[in-house]
């Protein structure tokens, strides 16, 4: 418990200085003071959200840099006539770049899985020929049968590693990308060690009731435009540390007797934008 901290900022605060500034800078114009026109423009707004994306999550947010360079480019070209021609490329090479993404992220996948898969096979395959050399009686089954255990735990951790079909995954760390698209992940392992997602124009229901850690863990949420639904277990001690811009935070947990499990903390953090975060229990 020694290793959780204070929440940095609150969403809620932020949203409420932007608001306050907009009422201000309205209110000089009324006065008659010069406020540049360009301040109050929509380019100006995707600036402050990149901006404010990145700070909070320390220069790390690959959404938070997308969003402060489409607000840089077209506030540049809109009110300063800086025209680099790039209008014609932008969203066939934003197409492109999001594909390459998308596919280099699926193939990781999909070769994590492979190794396991052959893992699997060479594990079987080792205990078989273990198994008839342990029934001849030969001194050679001890030597086998030694790097069939080294090899099997290896298998093992490997297999850690899985997703189904269904959506059920054996991992021990999150590392979800939905981008226009809807993903449901159930997540089976007694070892959870948190991880990260990024959600935008999309959906994610991520079930965590078959998940057992011990500890502080964190879950950091990049959430864009969507919405995320986040089923953990009743005894859980679920803390925020969240960014929210114009979106919505619902606890929706069934608190039982006992009260919550102080050795069982989870952290959100990461940032909600124009987005809905739910958290659930059974």
């Amino acid at each position: 418990m020694n290793n959780y901290t204070k929440p940095r900022n609150d969403g809620s605060i932020a949203f409420g200085v932007i608001i306050l500034g907009i009422g201000i800078v309205l209110l000089f114009r009324k006065f008659g003071l010069y406020i540049p026109d360009w301040v109050l423009t929509w380019p100006m707004i995707l600036i402050a959200v990149g901006t404010y994306t990145l700070i909070s999550q320390q220069f790390k947010s690959f959404f938070g840099s997308v969003v402060l360079f489409i607000g840089v480019y077209f506030l540049l070209k809109r009110e300063f006539d800086l025209d680099l021609g790039l209008d014609q490329f932008i969203w066939p090479v934003g197409l492109i770049a999001l594909g390459i993404y998308l596919i280099t992220y699926k193939k990781r996948e999909y070769k994590v899985i492979d190794e396991a898969r052959k893992n699997w096979e060479t594990s079987r395959k080792k205990k078989s020929e273990a198994a008839a050399a342990a029934a001849e009686g030969t001194s050679e089954a001890v030597l086998v049968e030694g790097e069939t255990d080294s090899q099997g735990d290896t298998a093992k951790a490997a297999e850690k590693d899985f997703v189904r079909a269904t959506g059920t995954a054996f991992l021990d760390r999150i590392n979800e990308r939905v981008i226009f698209s809807g993903v449901n992940r159930k997540l089976m392992t007694k070892d959870f060690q948190g991880g990260k997602a990024t959600v935008i124009f999309g959906g994610l229901d991520l079930d965590l009731t078959q998940v057992d850690f011990n500890g502080v863990v964190s879950l950091n949420l990049e959430v864009g435009f969507s919405g995320v639904k986040l089923i953990v277990p009743p005894h859980w001690d679920v803390r925020t540390e969240m960014s929210n811009l114009a979106a919505g935070l619902e606890d929706k947990r069934m608190f039982r007797e006992g009260g919550v499990d102080t050795n069982k903390v989870l952290i959100l953090k990461g940032t909600l934008l124009f987005s809905g975060l739910e958290i659930k229990s059974f």
